[in-house]
């Protein structure tokens, strides 16, 4: 066996590190485009808010000063919990300036009890920066961990002693009136200094998926940060000119700001929750045209409901490129191509290792299911099989990463870490893929998703590919269920389109119509016809925290509903 037959790809890092920390770049962009809008925010029935360079950067400061004052130490930890909005950005940047460390955690259980399980993983978060939450949902489920609010505005938690200050993002009407506003803190004139920081400090905690169990919390320094902004560029090719639409949040790895600290790109988006897909590409089809959009970062979804938005107003407009990513990528996931974009960047990441690989199509016909592209600039790739060696291309096998933007390891989770990252520096990323002849990566699945049905190891995605070619199928995730005899046995969960007329039955007959191999079946040692034993229907599936499909708890609403034991 030649080198060159090897699964591994290289790309030399072309231009260097940017070694400086975010507040600095924060500094520099700010002094290049002062007045330009970094940021635009827009919601149905409420005005237009944006923010320039100058102000991000002043109001940032001013709260970092005023944490500072309050007894924020460089090194801690700081707990945010913003929607979409200034103050997210404001808290991000504020808590890196002083030197913490920021934690993005999101109050999804009315009782707190993720927040908490969040905060025991921590151990010594020492701020909460929070907006109060629908109905005051976010300060109910915070009252059951914080006990006193004193009248200096400190607060005490006999659950969590570290936590001494609580910072709300509005001011509101609650049975507590000793409490502190961000408004507060902006208009403040502190004599505090603000550190010079090591860029390779500490300075967020990025939350994986936990799209199939606990959420870890991905430790990122100063540096790995502007890094994942070096490997977006790669990926998409903005510059300064572009005006980006970004439907992810700017908690996740997905929303953060890296593009606008590496070039001052704006980015338009939006804190609204809509309740039907349709409701949402209808909203963000005229955001696009209002703010003038030329790039648009959307989940696969999101991508082909605004194709059928963009069909029923028969529109002329049509947007450069749209940037998609955050799981398996079929050809029927590129319906818009060439009717609202030019093109469609397919990247390839992860919270732990950021943006990876990425592949521009202008031409359908000539995308190969799943491809991801190739490494951005000082990435590494193999492919390893189960025997731990590297495998010839062609062959599928773990994907393993090597990159400038790695992370510094599971927060507080030293074991965890260990079993993630070998001791030459790859990430295994659970992820199931190969390398093809031209040295393009193929990522199709996650190697601990896969199906055991018997003597076979079945691929959700190779299923879910094929139903997702339904006219009627709008999303569709295919996950594992038990099974006496074989262990599991697959299920299709549908949401269907709008006036679809097609129900499961109709799904289940185009699957046994369809070719007898949309199985993946090289994980076995014979080929094994296989198709999902259950088909249901759904109007939503729930979501995690970074908003990906909570298979978990899909599982769990599937086996009820079909009444079988876990």
């Amino acid at each position: 066996m030649t080198s060159h037959k090897l699964s591994y790809l290289q790309r030399p890092l072309e231009n260097g590190h940017l070694f400086e920390s975010v507040p600095a770049r924060l500094e520099y962009i700010a002094s290049r485009f002062p007045d330009k809008e970094a940021y635009v925010f827009l919601s149905p029935g409420k005005p237009r808010v944006s923010i320039t360079g100058t102000e991000l950067l002043e109001k940032s400061r001013a709260i970092a000063k005023a944490l500072i004052g309050r007894g924020i130490k460089q090194g801690d930890i700081v707990g945010i919990s913003q929607p979409n909005n200034v103050d997210s950005l404001l808290c991000n940047f504020g808590v890196m300036a002083l030197g913490a460390t920021a934690l993005n955690i999101a109050f999804a259980r009315p009782d707190g009890s993720d927040v908490r399980a969040i905060l025991e993983k921590v151990k010594n978060c020492s701020a909460l920066l929070i907006h109060p939450g629908y109905n005051n949902g976010t300060i109910k489920a915070c009252l059951n961990f914080i006990d006193v609010f004193n009248e200096d505005g400190t607060v005490e938690s006999k659950s969590f002693p570290s936590i001494r200050t609580l910072i709300l993002s509005t001011n509101g009407n609650f049975d507590f009136q000793n409490y502190e506003t961000l408004t507060k803190l902006t208009n403040e004139r502190s004599n505090s200094s603000l550190p010079t920081l090591d860029p390779d400090d500490i300075a967020l905690l990025i939350a994986t998926s936990g799209s199939t169990g606990e959420q870890k919390l991905a430790a990122h320094s100063h540096r790995t940060v502007l890094m994942c902004g070096v490997h977006l560029q790669d990926s998409m090719g903005y510059t300064s000119h572009d005006v980006v639409w970004n439907e992810r949040k700017i908690s996740w790895i997905g929303g953060f700001p890296f593009q606008y600290l590496l070039n001052g790109v704006t980015t338009v988006t939006t804190e609204y929750r809509f309740e039907s897909l349709k409701e949402h590409c209808l909203f963000t089809y005229s955001a696009l045209q209002q703010e003038k959009c030329n790039i648009a970062c959307l989940l696969p979804v999101t991508l082909n409901g605004l194709a059928d938005i963009f069909r029923e107003k028969k529109s002329n407009f049509i947007l450069d490129n749209i940037h998609t990513g955050g799981a398996p990528i079929s050809k029927a996931c590129l319906g818009g191509l060439g009717e609202i974009t030019k093109k469609v960047t397919v990247c390839y990441g992860n919270s732990e290792a950021g943006f990876l690989t990425s592949k521009t199509v202008s031409n359908k016909s000539e995308y190969v299911d799943y491809s991801t592209g190739f490494p951005h600039q000082g990435v590494e790739v193999k492919i390893v099989g189960k025997n731990g060696n590297i495998v010839e291309r062609g062959q599928d096998g773990e994907i393993y990463i090597r990159t400038p933007a790695m992370y510094r390891g599971y927060f507080n989770e030293s074991e965890k870490t260990k079993k993630s990252l070998t001791e030459s520096g790859w990430f295994k990323t659970d992820d199931v893929g190969n390398i093809t002849p031209e040295g393009e990566l193929v990522a199709h699945g996650r190697v601990s998703e896969l199906i055991i049905c018997g003597a076979a190891k079945v691929s959700p995605s190779k299923l879910e590919h094929q139903i997702r070619n339904h006219p009627d199928v709008q999303d569709i995730v295919v996950i594992p269920i038990p099974d006496p005899i074989k262990y599991q046995v697959a299920c299709a969960c549908i949401i269907f389109k709008p006036n679809a007329k097609s129900g499961t039955e109709d799904v289940r007959k185009f699957c046994e119509s369809s070719e007898p191999n949309i199985a993946v079946n090289q994980y076995s040692n014979f080929i094994t016809p296989f198709l999902p034993e259950h088909y249901i229907e759904f109007t939503a599936f729930p979501k995690t925290y970074t908003g990906k499909t909570n298979k978990l708890e899909l599982a769990q609403e599937a086996v009820q509903r079909l009444s079988i034991a876990m």
